[in-house]
């Protein structure tokens, strides 16, 4: 069985040198400015978790790993878009990301704003030209609706609007587990979907994936809401007790700190569970992924 960590040290510095590789176009004019910010962005401290879920999600089906790089790379892309705008002071209003200054205070708010937007269309000009020399036409286009719907309207952005209308005053259960789905769970769950269609998953072992992909999406927002209270900056990469502050709808501010964690040990069973009904296909590396993101720090 792949050691996930080993996995990890292997396949990051990958996805990390292929990222610098998308973006090494040259530009001799003011257009750079919008270059470095997007580089700036995209090349910070990041752990990579949503391109290390499509290798490992991949893993399952095939070894060549050339095949999915792009789509791994894209996703990475549009996840750091959504940080660039997720911080800006009309959104969360942070100072700090990944361990360093924001996008927009490192720049400026405008060319922030910029170097989200071209992150995020850029992904998408990627997927179209490179995963067609692996994949069939068709097989592309359904990759590309499946990852736009997980960022538009019924997937992150969705989410997004949930999250900032609502508040722990008045929000209910029901609402919190729709702003976790779309806002986090959907791009999540695209990382996983993906590859499966692609590698032609049978009906059975893709129906398993998505419903262990729903789950681990949740997990993982679940987790996020409790760092932001025990979690300390110097390993978040950002700020804590931002939630709290902004009067969020969280696990935390519904349930308090030790039924969130009991909340993400039932999610935590329920993927293991989902992955256990795959039948002859090692799911060993996405179960060490089921651990790794409960183990983040507390």
């Amino acid at each position: 069985m792949i050691e996930l960590n080993d996995f990890i040290k292997k396949y990051k510095p990958v996805v990390e040198s292929q990222l610098i590789e998308y973006l090494s176009f040259k530009l001799n004019d003011p257009r750079s400015e919008l270059k470095k910010a997007m580089c700036y962005s995209i090349s910070a401290k990041a752990k990579r978790i949503r391109p290390i879920i499509v290798l490992s999600t991949f893993s399952l089906f095939n070894n060549k790993f050339e095949r999915i790089l792009p789509l791994a790379c894209a996703i990475e892309m549009i996840h750091t878009y959504s940080l660039i705008h997720d911080d800006l002071p009309a959104m969360d209003n942070d100072d700090f990301r990944r361990g360093q200054p924001t996008c927009h205070k490192k720049f400026r708010e405008d060319i922030a704003i910029l170097a989200g937007d071209t992150l995020n269309t850029f992904a998408f000009e990627l997927i179209a030209k490179e995963m067609v020399k692996y994949y069939p036409a068709q097989k592309v286009l359904k990759s590309i609706e499946l990852l736009s719907s997980s960022c538009g309207i019924f997937g992150m952005a969705g989410g997004q609007v949930l999250d900032l209308l609502s508040n722990s005053d008045t929000g209910s259960y029901d609402q919190l587990k729709s702003i976790h789905k779309f806002k986090t769970g959907a791009l999540i769950k695209a990382c996983i979907t993906i590859p499966a269609v692609l590698e032609n998953a049978d009906t059975k072992t893709y129906d398993s994936l998505s419903r262990f992909a729903d789950n681990l999406g949740l997990l993982f927002q679940i987790i996020d809401d409790i760092l932001d209270v025990t979690g300390k900056k110097e390993v978040l990469g950002k700020s804590p007790n931002k939630d709290i502050k902004q009067n969020k709808l969280t696990y935390i501010k519904l349930f308090g700190l030790e039924k969130a964690k009991d909340a993400a040990n039932k999610e935590m069973i329920k993927a293991q569970k989902n992955l256990d009904n795959i039948k002859n296909i090692d799911t060993g590396i996405l179960q060490q992924i089921i651990l790794y993101f409960v183990n983040r720090e507390f």
